[in-house]
């Protein structure tokens, strides 16, 4: 059972997002202590996220551990961003406050062009706990998440729309 969990994290973490990542070729994972450790895609055979931890296995069998309250963000591009920072647009942001949260959850993100955003709650085991379609103006758009119903713990927060995705981490307690 640990596997699948492990295995959906995977998936939906690759699969999904892999659509906003344009092909790109490197994965950075920065801790809060300012060390920075880069990986190209092709020798990366798993990343999971479990038991507080991120796990980057790679195709020579080296394994590569951090732990998540440590972790500033994890990156899939040619660049960094910081993690309460992450683009759906070139030129747009998202961000979340409070961070730590307590009911609710402000989602503040920038598109430049109307549509619908996809938002999606999920643990660190990649288990989506809530699920809704917002939609958004050109421009700055603001949203409330309720999370009173969540547990005490870490999650992620993604945004999607047709282009881009983002992820950003937050507490609730």
């Amino acid at each position: 059972m640990q596997h699948k969990k492990v295995f959906l994290s995977v998936l939906l973490l690759f699969g999904v997002g892999l659509t906003g990542l344009y092909a790109q070729n490197k994965l950075y994972v920065k801790e809060k202590a300012g060390t920075q450790t880069s990986f190209t895609l092709n020798s990366v055979r798993k990343l999971t996220f479990a038991s507080g931890n991120i796990t980057v296995n790679k195709t020579d069998k080296s394994v590569s551990v951090y732990a998540l309250s440590n972790t500033r963000y994890l990156s899939f591009r040619d660049f960094t961003t910081d993690v309460s920072h992450i683009s759906l647009q070139e030129s747009s942001n998202m961000i979340l406050y409070p961070n730590p949260a307590t009911d609710q959850l402000q989602v503040s993100y920038e598109t430049i062009h109307a549509g619908t955003v996809q938002v999606a709650i999920f643990d660190v085991q990649g288990k989506v706990l809530l699920q809704q379609t917002l939609s958004s103006q050109t421009g700055t758009n603001h949203a409330t998440i309720p999370v009173s119903q969540l547990t005490k713990g870490l999650y992620m927060c993604r945004l999607q729309n047709i282009n881009k995705f983002g992820i950003v981490k937050f507490l609730k307690n």
